[in-house]
């Protein structure tokens, strides 16, 4: 009997291997079989992205796959991710076909999360899809859009002079690290913004709101692949009631918009934000609370890392590049001297040269490094093979923007790249890609308020102060930090700041 049972044994571990292999086996000639070009050198465990996010940051990985594909002189190419198959699309034209053209067959990003288990990531734009996308995205648009960003300048310009206040007291401090304060400063603005409350994590980095901000935007391989199986086998994914977000992150949000709402309810408060105008649609039936809470949410968690990391690269390539610096203080004093100091949303956003410095930064350190789309049926390019339905594509921003064939000098920053005068200004079909918001109807809804929140705490910063690099501890060549959702550099962001 104990033989035997042993023999089962044997058995059960001899023929789950053989599955297994059989598994990756077919995963690895899945290009193959499609008549698709692949990259070379597949593991059959890692695939093509060996180290990635125990050593490599994504856009590293990824840049790599796009010069080989480029090379070869190809439209786009297969790769592992692991043992899932994922398309790379690198040609300008396909780009755009995916991305503006073709967009009903690849509208959506097939992003996993469980109504039950992450009740918030459920109703978020980057979730959603199809009918109930559309319909969400029309609803929300006005409540982000320049005039409804206008009305939250004044709340932002507050909190930037916060934040002046605070970087004058600590700026002989060698530890602070920009990268978190930038995070502070978008997660006060947004929190005020999105929830109506000040958060005061300018002055307190181990506030409560702060560290749930951290959580949510945790990566590690374990929610890399819990996000994976819930796209790939979402069904199941339900059934164990998966959970790719941490539910207590979520339930701090949901209690927190709850009772800001309560308490404006109840006392008819009303204030001229963001979650103001949900409170509207609300009233008009449009919304439910678990949605309006969601948006806050989403809102939040879609701004404050990106605009951290926007933020955090401006001032490392001001503190690199003293003339582009001095150039963009300049500009803002003349301003300023126009409007007798007095910040204004138009003055702001019609800074010509802070315009070109922003742009150059996204160009060179897109928060967002890529997009991704999932293919809804099968989708034939001629002269290169059929992309079967249900295939991931990925478009890898930061490897367009670092491209010389569209950026001579790549590598070099140069915001006169921008002014109005370049070839980047030019018609449209003769522009190189340029994509840091996502291109076509699924491009980010709130990219005019992001601009608005980093443009305003780079003009309160840079009329005050003089940032130099700290060589001993942050490098002239950045590298990315391997578990970020979002670039950050990987030792740390540190600058020297004197007053102006």
């Amino acid at each position: 009997m104990v033989a035997f049972t042993w023999v089962l044994v044997l058995c059960t571990i001899v023929l789950t291997g053989v599955a297994v292999r059989v598994f990756l086996r077919r995963r690895q000639t899945f290009w193959q079989r499609h008549g698709i070009p692949a990259a070379r050198h597949s593991h059959p465990l890692y695939g093509n992205v060996g180290g990635l996010v125990t050593k490599h940051h994504t856009a590293t990985v990824l840049q790599r796959l796009y010069r080989e594909f480029r090379e070869r002189k190809l439209p786009a190419g297969g790769f592992n991710l692991y043992f899932s198959p994922v398309l790379l699309v690198v040609d300008r034209q396909l780009i755009e076909r995916v991305l503006v053209n073709d967009f009903a067959q690849f509208q959506n990003r097939g992003l996993y999360a469980s109504a039950t288990v992450n009740p918030l990531s459920s109703e978020t734009l980057f979730s959603v899809a199809g009918e109930r996308w559309h319909r969400m995205r029309q609803q929300l648009r006005p409540a982000l859009g320049s005039s409804s960003v206008r009305t939250m300048f004044a709340t932002t310009a507050r909190i930037a002079q916060t934040l002046v206040v605070y970087i004058g007291a600590q700026s002989r401090r060698r530890d602070l690290e920009w990268t978190d304060l930038m995070a502070r400063y978008a997660t006060d603005v947004i929190g005020s913004c999105a929830f109506g409350i000040d958060c005061r994590t300018i002055r307190d980095p181990g506030s409560e709101f702060r560290a749930m901000g951290h959580r949510a935007f945790r990566c590690s391989l374990r929610r890399m692949w819990k996000l994976r199986f819930g796209y790939a086998c979402r069904r199941v994914a339900d059934a164990l009631r998966l959970c790719v977000s941490e539910p207590s992150v979520e339930q701090f949000f949901l209690q927190l918009c709850q009772s800001t709402v309560l308490h404006r309810e109840s006392y008819q408060v009303v204030k001229r934000d963001f979650l103001q105008q949900l409170l509207e649609m609300k009233a008009n039936g449009a919304l439910d609370m678990r949605q309006v809470a969601g948006q806050c949410y989403s809102f939040f968690i879609a701004g404050f890392e990106t605009s951290a990391s926007l933020l955090s690269f401006c001032l490392y390539e001001l503190a690199k590049h003293g003339a582009v610096q001095d150039r963009l203080r300049g500009s803002i004093v003349a301003a300023l001297d126009e409007t007798d100091g007095q910040l204004s949303y138009d003055m702001v956003m019609a800074l010509g040269y802070l315009d070109q410095v922003v742009k150059e930064t996204l160009r060179m350190y897109p928060p967002v490094d890529f997009l991704f789309r999932v293919a809804s049926n099968d989708y034939p390019i001629d002269g290169f093979g059929t992309i079967p339905q249900g295939t991931l594509l990925v478009v890898p921003v930061h490897a367009l923007h670092r491209d010389p064939a569209y950026y001579p000098q790549p590598d070099v920053y140069n915001p006169d790249r921008f002014a109005a005068s370049s070839k980047l200004s030019g018609a449209s079909k003769n522009r190189p890609p340029f994509m840091p918001f996502g291109l076509g109807p699924r491009h980010c809804i709130g990219d005019t308020f992001g601009l608005m929140l980093v443009k305003v705490g780079l003009v309160a910063m840079v009329r005050s102060f003089r940032f130099t690099l700290d060589v001993d501890r942050t490098p002239e060549n950045v590298t990315f930090k391997p578990r970020s959702l979002v670039l950050a550099a990987g030792s740390g962001m540190y600058l020297n700041v004197e007053r102006v």
